[in-house]
């Protein structure tokens, strides 16, 4: 043993240092990619940066010269009002602009293309870039919250202060030198929402964000609905570090953390910076790392245990397969015994080698009076032999069949069966049994006969509903055009029915429907219908007319059968019926609603003819043998 020993420890010492310098190689893998996912969001931040700084530049630049040249051109005419007129009509074609306006050197504006602005006191002493004297660079104001200057006011600067934009308009201020024009300046009022609204489109909210300052620190837009403008952002180091470089990246802390990139404008006072948020940059990176390490950790614990529990195994193992073959023995004993299918096993010929105590509840036959028998000796005669073949081609290609069937009890009773039948095959995959596994659905099947009887029988008279009557009344439609032949619809309305309701109660009635559907039915051809409406309404379909004439002797087998007395406790109880009749195919393509409706129609033709009769839709009122012509 103590031989043994040497072996082993060396054997585990090559493992721990083989499993060490796998992690150390994988960790180093890891971080390197860790390195060049920080590096490559730091280079995207960048590029967009440089993107929106150039977009913002160029909208400033192509809008000054476009407003400079306006005024040049607009001087020489009438005065400030075609200088206005122009303005409007440069702002037609600039959804980046809210208004142009002239500002004179009392901050005042004395000329705009919103005239509301006009007169309005617009502060730019602390405009960037400071100035002392004549103005002769674009110059930017801190974010004025509004859509105008004449609605507006202007947002707070400092640290701490701004407003949130969500939902609440916001403008920035900025003005031009005019070179000859007397003192006047030009006041332009960027639209925030433009250039945010393009950024927001290029870096989506859960990426990142993008903040517009100037260089002073002061927020002038942001893509982040929830950073107020006007705020003095990051401090004077920031700002400092916008002064030094006209690029840049870092990292920042903005509720998460990011990979921020700026970039100065080279021609305004303001920069760009672009956040990226550290989470979602890193994020496959983090996939990455749960991959390997999920499949790398498994495998170092698999090879950690597999050196001193291989011997082990394969005895537990063996102990296992010896635990569970009893447990499978026994389980299985109980379930044969227990489970309430019942279950019949047989050998590859078909006889019986054993069933279980649920199948001799369930077909009465004792487990001593059928094994050795071939199970179709409990075949009820329902399934041909078609069935038959059909069901064991299925079991040999598939090894399974699963299906219903009717097999018959003991005693004579045939019952309903859910039944499975599956193919036990060697290692071969030649068949030694057929094992089969069944439920005694009969009262299932019952009750679902007398659902799907009660959804398309009347209950009172056990004639189709008008459900199936729907139903019949498409098949006979559809047979009449095939066979080109007429269908009848026949609508029935008994007369005199609520007097025998009211004077002899609910009962009566009752009755005397169920007669009158019955003797009415009896009328009636084979392949002819009969369906209560509802209430003593009814409709009858009468199919292979040649023509409407045909229909007349069953109209009158009708009338005369509604006619008859009924006794109802001594008393003779007599309603007679009104008939409308309407005829399908027509001239016009009819639907069964129309051809009801038609019946309906002539039935009351025939009720205000003196009922007791019936109507052809479209022809005269007919009436009964009984009575004479009207």
């Amino acid at each position: 043993m103590a031989g043994e020993k040497f072996p082993r420890g060396r054997f585990f010492l090559m493992l721990s240092a083989f499993i060490g310098a796998v992690l150390c190689i994988t960790g180093y893998t890891l971080w390197l990619l860790r390195s060049d996912a920080l590096a490559s969001s730091f280079q995207q931040s960048a590029l967009m940066a440089r993107s929106f700084e150039n977009a913002l530049t160029q909208s400033l630049n192509a809008t000054g010269q476009a407003a400079s040249q306006a005024v040049s051109v607009a001087r020489g005419k009438a005065g400030l009002r075609d200088v206005e007129a122009d303005f409007a009509q440069i702002l037609r074609g600039a959804p980046h602009l809210r208004s142009l306006s002239l500002i004179n050197s009392q901050d005042r504006i004395v000329a705009s293309s919103n005239p509301a602005n006009v007169a309005q006191q617009v502060p730019t002493s602390d405009y960037l870039p400071l100035i002392h004297g004549p103005q002769t660079v674009l110059r930017l104001g801190t974010p004025w919250l509004g859509r105008d200057f004449a609605a507006g006011r202007a947002a707070e600067v400092g640290v701490g202060a701004g407003a949130a934009t969500d939902g609440v308009s916001t403008l920035i201020p900025a003005t031009l030198p005019l070179q000859g024009s007397e003192g006047l300046r030009l006041l332009v009022a960027l639209n925030p929402d433009y250039f945010v609204n393009q950024m927001a489109q290029q870096l989506d909210g859960p990426v990142g964000m993008v903040e517009v300052l100037r260089l002073d620190g002061a927020r002038l837009m942001t893509t982040n609905p929830e950073m107020p403008v006007g705020q003095t952002a990051y401090g004077k180091a920031l700002a400092l570090r916008f002064q030094e470089r006209e690029f840049g990246q870092f990292e920042a802390e903005l509720g998460q953390a990011t990979l921020t990139a700026y970039r100065v404008s080279t021609l305004y006072p303001f920069v760009v910076l672009t956040h990226l948020y550290r989470e979602v940059a890193l994020a496959r990176w983090v996939t990455e790392v749960t991959t390997v390490l999920g499949v790398l950790i498994p495998v170092l614990v698999v090879l950690s245990f597999l050196a001193w529990g291989l011997y082990r195994r394969q005895w537990l193992l063996q102990l296992q397969r010896a635990e569970s073959e009893r447990l499978q023995r026994v389980n299985a004993a109980f379930v044969f015994t227990h489970i309430r299918e019942g279950i019949l096993i047989t050998q590859a010929d078909g006889s019986i080698i054993d069933v279980n105590d649920a199948f001799v509840r369930i077909t009465g036959y004792s487990r001593a009076e059928v094994l050795g028998k071939n199970p179709r000796f409990l075949s009820s005669g329902r399934q041909d032999k078609a069935f038959y073949e059909a069901m064991w081609s299925e079991l040999l290609a598939t090894g399974q069949w699963r299906g219903e069937i009717w097999n018959r009890r003991k005693d004579g009773e045939v019952f309903a069966e859910l039944l499975t039948i599956s193919a036990v095959p060697d290692s071969q995959g030649k068949v030694q049994q057929f094992v089969a596994v069944f439920n005694n659905i009969t009262a299932i099947k019952a009750y679902q006969d007398e659902l799907e009887h009660s959804a398309r029988y009347d209950p009172l008279t056990n004639l189709p509903n008008r459900v199936f009557l729907a139903d019949r009344m498409r098949s006979a439609m559809t047979q009449a055009q095939r066979r080109q032949l007429l269908l009848g619809v026949v609508f029935i309305d008994l007369d005199g029915f609520k007097a025998i309701n009211d004077h002899h109660g609910h009962e009566a009635g009752d009755q005397m429907l169920i007669t009158l559907a019955e003797r009415m039915r009896l009328s009636l051809r084979e392949s002819d219908t009969l369906a209560r409406n509802g209430g003593d309404e009814f409709v009858a379909l009468l199919a292979d007319l040649a023509a409407p004439a045909d229909a007349m002797p069953t109209l009158e087998r009708l009338l005369e059968a509604a006619s008859q007395p009924m006794d109802w406790r001594g008393q003779t109880l007599t309603v007679t019926a009104s008939m409308g009749i309407s005829f399908f195919p027509q001239a016009s393509k009819r639907t069964r609603d129309e051809l009801l409706h038609e019946a309906d129609m002539a039935m009351y033709q025939a009720k205000m003819a003196g009922k007791n009769r019936y109507h052809l839709s479209p022809g005269p009122v007919v009436p009964s043998c009984s009575e004479p012509v009207l």
